[in-house]
């Protein structure tokens, strides 16, 4: 006899969206399933909270978040489990020691509001995370030097 599921934890991107970038019917059918059979399903991403939230909300259950690869964790009501931020002095070391790759770099910060992604500008990120920015333009603030 097989352990009964207790927990699905699926990503967004190249999992949960199609290459059209939408959930199908079928994925969201077989979620909402789930929930409904006692089956506690988390949404784990690399995207920072607030650019998941569009996608997790069309599930339409309550459900934790895990965003930012792992620094926050937070349900859709907006209750904070987790919240784990690199420390400033640390951030700083980095960028100081890592200024040949200050091109790539690109900062989150757990707001919704402009700054929450810093960057020094985007002419040196490749076309996949290019995307990405130019989806959270509002939230981009370009800082020279970072």
């Amino acid at each position: 006899m097989k352990p009964p599921i207790r927990l699905l934890a699926i990503d967004i991107d190249g999992t949960l969206l199609n290459p059209e970038f939408q959930i199908s019917p079928v994925d969201m059918a077989a979620l909402r399933r789930a929930q409904a059979e006692g089956v506690e399903v988390v949404v784990v991403t690399g995207r920072r909270h607030t650019f998941a939230l569009p996608i997790v909300q069309q599930l339409g259950f309550d459900l934790w978040v895990i965003s930012s690869n792992g620094a926050i964790t937070r349900s859709l009501r907006g209750e904070t489990f987790h919240r784990d931020l690199l420390p400033v002095e640390t951030c700083r070391k980095l960028c100081t020691n890592m200024r040949e790759f200050r091109g790539n770099t690109v900062l989150t910060f757990d707001t919704d509001a402009k700054g929450a992604i810093v960057l020094e500008h985007m002419s040196e990120l490749n076309v996949s995370i290019r995307r990405w920015l130019e989806k959270n333009l509002q939230y981009i603030d370009f800082v020279i030097p970072i």
